[in-house]
């Protein structure tokens, strides 16, 4: 027999050879340890020794690449668990992406009342506006002295407006995700083995977020040295925060990820 002869190595072997989240991969392995003690009880009851029981069961119960196949990989792809798997994590992503967004909108808000609408929507040096632009301007920002500040004033109010209105489509589509994930959880079945590792959405996130956020920065701290004007560096600097802030937690949730398997290992 090439196989493993005992219930605790073919454990070990399934373990190896299983892939997806911790949670999926102890629920498949308690399934197949209990199964396999089961088994052997019965062999036992009917004569055999208990190395003799153990070896039977393992035998009967199939190579652990085949089990883990049908429990893993293999089986998502069959009935779409990999794509639900990928299509969930994008929302996700997409949710987080969204909140983050409404929030570098509340960070502009808060520059805008400590630095100045010019801070963080202020023209560069050398843009000008016609006449009719600028009564276009001073209809929103009556009360601006100078058509430069009634168009600091109306750009400040995009950045924040928009940027919050992101933020509620954001908070939204994740009630919208939690209702259906609700909804699903109770008409389906026991919780599959999941394909996509732990710490997959939280590498990605990271990156994502932190490349994002850093070019942001760069934006930013590049208006706030340049030669004679900070205008409209807040604008980039309050979506950088918010981005590296994000970046932050998301690496924050990998190390304790990689930390537990390590543990574990």
């Amino acid at each position: 027999m090439t196989g493993p002869a005992t219930i605790e190595g073919y454990l070990d072997q399934l373990l190896v050879a299983l892939g997806g989240r911790a949670r999926g991969v102890r629920r498949v392995l308690a399934e197949a340890e209990a199964h396999l003690e089961d088994a052997a009880a019965e062999g036992e009851a009917a004569g055999l020794t208990r190395a003799e029981a153990e070896r039977q069961a393992v035998e009967r119960f199939g190579p652990p690449r085949d089990v883990a196949r049908r429990f893993g990989r293999a089986g998502a792809l069959a009935d779409r668990r990999l794509v639900a798997e990928v299509m969930s994590a994008a929302v996700a992503l997409t949710v987080v992406g969204l909140l983050a967004i409404g929030a570098s909108g509340l960070v502009a808000w808060g520059m805008r009342a400590t630095l100045g609408d010019r801070f963080v929507a202020g023209d560069g040096p050398g843009v000008t506006y016609t006449a009719a632009r600028c009564r276009d301007f001073r209809e929103y920002h009556p009360e601006a002295p100078t058509c430069a500040a009634a168009a600091s004033a109306h750009h400040a109010d995009e950045v924040s407006s928009y940027r919050v209105a992101a933020g509620i489509l954001g908070a939204l589509v994740a009630a919208g995700a939690w209702v259906w994930h609700r909804r699903r959880r109770r008409r389906a079945p026991a919780p599959a083995l999941g394909v996509l590792p732990d710490g997959l959405t939280a590498a990605v996130a990271a990156t994502l977020f932190g490349v994002v956020g850093a070019g942001l920065a760069v934006q930013g701290l590049g208006i706030l040295v340049s030669a004679g004007t900070h205008a409209g560096a807040g604008q980039w600097l309050s979506a950088a925060i918010v981005s590296l802030a994000v970046a932050g937690a998301y690496g924050v949730s990998l190390l304790r990820t990689l930390a537990a398997r390590t543990t574990l290992a």
